[in-house]
């Protein structure tokens, strides 16, 4: 999703022939001097010291003493310098020469990111194989630099005469974050197997950031179990110790995640964090985090250099996806964009500042598909799924009626049917998928149509589940649609439990996709699609392409474009993404779509783990946690289950109608806080009061703050933002502190066993109170006592479980003092 840009003019280097460029928040400064390439010496982010806001003792700026290129660039006929460093000390990397620097500025009422290109270049002759070259080390390059002249070194960049490498950086306004990602050309061939879309030099010195005192913050995910994230010391990972003193240069110890295939969260988060801590009092603790955007394979690292630390990040690449592209005759190549945040303070500032990025990454898209009105629209809404601990893919009239009534009774805007309600064979719905023509045994005389219009008829939308990139094996279309149509291996389809997978370079999968939506919308009015996807391609495909992984990233992209085209023709349509739960929640799709099912977790207490975690890697907002309470269940079951959904996206289920009056009550009173959280959510950041969430842990917490004062601005945007950034400064802080202020933020507490009581920080100056289940309605829930809450000391409260026989959970609100 390359932003669209405003006029782009020469970025001039300063008198010590560097490069500096920002947003006035985040700040980079390249090192373009000399015969290298261009290096990334340092990189400030809010609060951190500022470019040149710390000297060495010769009056200079401290920057890092072994920055790395800041692309690197595998060719097949050059490799790498290192074979144990394949991704990251390339020989096409490091024959890249600085050609020039462009620049631009959002203008006046825009809400373009600020925009730099950086432009490099490499020789046919310097990419000719050659003996083995080592790197310079960083004293080497020290002498160097201190023997020459700073005034870069003049190349003119003609693809004809060689390789061309773009690297584009973008920043919104008041962001502290980045995204980036790489542009190559080349008029002859030339194959590459991978490009760094990161590859980022970590500010460790002038922070005077020791890597002992680092630690590394990563997610595993599986079926559902998503959202178990980790920390290590980073030295306790295979980033270890090896004395970079007796043993110099480049260390091939690194800390390496990677997925395959298109379920780009199913093993791994293609995101992380670095938190560094200063060793010396002056010095600031900072962190860095990062993500992916790429619904496909990806692989990033975390590794050391001499001295000092780099993250590199990737897309598709030859060593673990079977991915090359040949340059050349035309053969651009865009690698995937990569965003990353960096700011002053631990790991919970980085997750706040990727928070705001990722607003800011669905805003932007929302614009450029010209749905900016109905976004905002959809923000707000609540929905009623039929599936989970419900009817489990069986709809039936008889079953979904009475469903309808609850579900419109409690306040819901949806109401999705779910798997199920194509299957005429009572039984066929998996390997006979692909028609998607409405039951003809399911739905009584009226048919899915007159069900349909119940649910409107009851004051909400219809909702309809699809898995739109597939084909049953068993499906008359698997026989109807060409070959052409579907991923292919060694001249055969791939097919994969029983299903075919569609490949969207295709124009006759695509218009069969498309003519599937558009006759949904039509035919029965649907308003809201949760797109599933339970079967993977894996590797890729080798038809029209030159290797599987090329051709598995074309259809990944083209996926997109479609859902790009989609939400054009259609944008009061609500999308969920869902994929076995959240096998593929990346911001290639969340950038575009509304809601993310955070799980197919059935058991309430294992789904608390998942929700404590989901913030890390997906907005609240978009966060879709089940809450589907059931009239069996005692009220602190029912409590623990519709709590783990307030703070993001409550996505209701249940059989709502056996529900008598006090559960009914019980559900009003969640969807009734939710509907308050909704309205102020986007303007909120999640927090963990208890630090980061341990998966098996018998006590849970998470929470939702306003943002400080500094990152506020980060929420202008619109056609006012211009007059509202040009009022009196003080004026405007003033009122947007007060506005804050006075709104709650929120927290919930889930105890899954262990010590009765929890002592969570709370600092002085700020009250406490429970808000859900609401203290003022005992009838809603009455064996689900309110809990209470001690002040320990100025910095802590203890809150008190009222049972300890089962598990059990509260909201709470946090407000200043008055």
């Amino acid at each position: 999703m390359a932003m669209a840009a405003s006029m782009l003019n020469p970025l001039l280097p300063r008198q010590d022939g560097r490069l500096e460029w920002g947003n006035g928040v985040v700040s980079m400064l390249f090192d373009i001097a000399g015969d290298s390439p261009v290096r990334l010496c340092n990189v400030v982010g809010r609060g951190m010291i500022p470019i040149d806001g710390r000297l060495s003792d010769d009056g200079k700026p401290v920057v890092e003493k072994d920055p790395r290129p800041i692309v690197e660039v595998l060719a097949a006929n050059t490799g790498s310098q290192d074979n144990r460093l394949a991704l990251i000390a390339t020989v096409a990397g490091s024959k890249l020469r600085f050609v020039s620097a462009l620049a631009s500025e959002p203008g006046q009422g825009s809400d373009d990111p600020f925009r730099l290109e950086i432009t490099q270049f490499a020789s046919y002759a310097d990419l000719e194989p050659k003996g083995r070259e080592f790197e310079p080390t960083a004293s080497e390059r020290d002498a160097a630099a201190s023997a020459v002249n700073p005034t870069p070194v003049t190349v003119c960049a003609d693809p004809h005469e060689g390789l061309v490498v773009t690297s584009v950086f973008e920043a919104f306004s008041n962001l502290s974050a980045v995204r980036t990602y790489t542009r190559l050309q080349s008029a002859k061939q030339l194959p590459i197997e991978a490009v760094s879309s990161l590859n980022l030099t970590v500010p460790m010195r002038v922070n005077c950031g020791k890597i002992h005192r680092s630690n590394i913050f990563w997610g595993d995910a599986a079926w559902a179990v998503e959202n178990d994230w980790r920390v290590r010391p980073l030295r306790d990972t295979q980033v270890r110790n090896r004395n970079q003193k007796i043993n110099p240069g480049q260390s091939s110890s690194r800390f390496a995640m990677s997925s395959t295939s298109t379920w780009s969260t199913g093993v791994h988060e293609p995101a992380g964090i670095v938190q560094v801590e200063g060793s010396m009092r002056r010095a600031r603790d900072f962190s860095v985090m990062w993500q992916i955007e790429h619904n496909g394979p990806w692989e990033w690292e975390v590794g050391e250099d001499d001295p000092g630390l780099h993250i590199s990040a990737f897309g598709p690449e030859y060593q673990d996806h079977g991915w090359f592209t040949n340059l050349g005759e035309g053969n651009d190549f865009e690698s995937v964009p990569v965003s990353f945040a960096i700011a002053a303070g631990d790991w919970q500032q980085a997750v706040a500042e990727m928070t705001l990025q990722r607003r800011a990454l669905r805003i932007a898209k929302a614009r450029e598909l010209g749905r900016i009105k109905q976004f905002e629209r959809t923000q707000g809404l609540v929905i009623y799924n039929d599936y989970m601990n419900t009817l489990f893919g069986d709809p039936r009239i008889e079953k979904e009626l009475p469903l309808i009534e609850g579900a419109a009774s409690v306040g819901a805007d949806i109401f999705c049917i779910d798997a199920g309600w194509y299957d005429s064979t009572d039984g066929g719905w998996w390997d006979m998928v692909g028609e998607w023509q409405a039951s003809t045994n399911r739905f009584g005389d009226t048919g899915l149509r007159g069900l349909a219009e119940n649910i409107r008829a009851h004051g909400m939308g219809l909702g309809l589940w699809l898995e739109p990139e597939v084909i049953g094996v068993k499906s008359p279309l698997a026989s109807t649609l060409p070959d052409s149509a579907f991923f292919q291996r060694h001249g055969v389809r791939v097919c994969d439990s029983g299903r075919y997978l569609l490949d969207f370079r295709s124009p006759e999968a695509r218009k069969h996709v498309t003519r599937t939506v558009d006759r949904l919308i039509d035919d029965f009015g649907a308003v809201f699609f949760k797109f599933d996807y339970n079967t993977t391609p894996g590797v890729g495909t080798d038809l029209n392409a030159e290797s599987v992984g090329d051709g598995l990233l074309g259809h990944c992209r083209a996926y997109l474009d479609w859902l790009d085209d989609l939400r054009r023709r259609h944008p009061d349509v609500m999308i969920e993404n869902c994929g076995s739960g959240a096998m593929r929640a990346d911001y290639a799709q969340l950038s575009r779509l509304d809601l993310q099912s955070t799980s197919d977790q059935c058991d309430p207490l294992i789904y608390a783990a998942i929700a404590a975690g989901a913030g890390m890697m997906i907005l609240p907002e978009q966060q879709g946690n089940w809450g589907y309470a059931q009239q069996e269940m005692d009220d602190e079951t029912a409590v623990f289950t519709l709590a783990t959904g307030v703070l993001g996206r409550l996505y209701l289920s249940g059989f709502i109608d056996r529900m008598t009056e006090p559960r009914l009550s019980l559900v009003r009173d969640a969807i009734a806080l939710h509907r308050c959280v909704l309205a102020d959510q986007q303007h909120m950041v999640p927090f963990w009061p208890s630090g980061l969430p341990d998966f098996d842990g018998d006590w849970l917490t998470v929470g939702l703050r306003h943002v400080e004062t500094d990152m506020r601005d980060a929420y202008v945007r619109g056609e006012d933002a211009w007059n509202e950034r040009n009022a009196d400064q003080n004026d405007q802080q003033n009122g947007q502190r007060s506005q804050s202020e006075d709104k709650p933020d929120y927290v919930i507490v889930w105890r899954r066993g262990g010590t009765p009581s929890v002592n969570m920080p709370l600092e002085a100056g700020k009250t406490i109170e429970q808000v859900f289940p609401n203290p003022a309605e005992p009838d809603h829930a009455p064996d689900a006592e309110p809990w209470t809450i001690e002040r320990m000391d100025p910095e802590t409260v203890r809150l008190n479980a009222t049972t300890s026989k089962r598990p059990s959970a509260r909201i709470f609100a946090i407000r200043r003092r008055a």
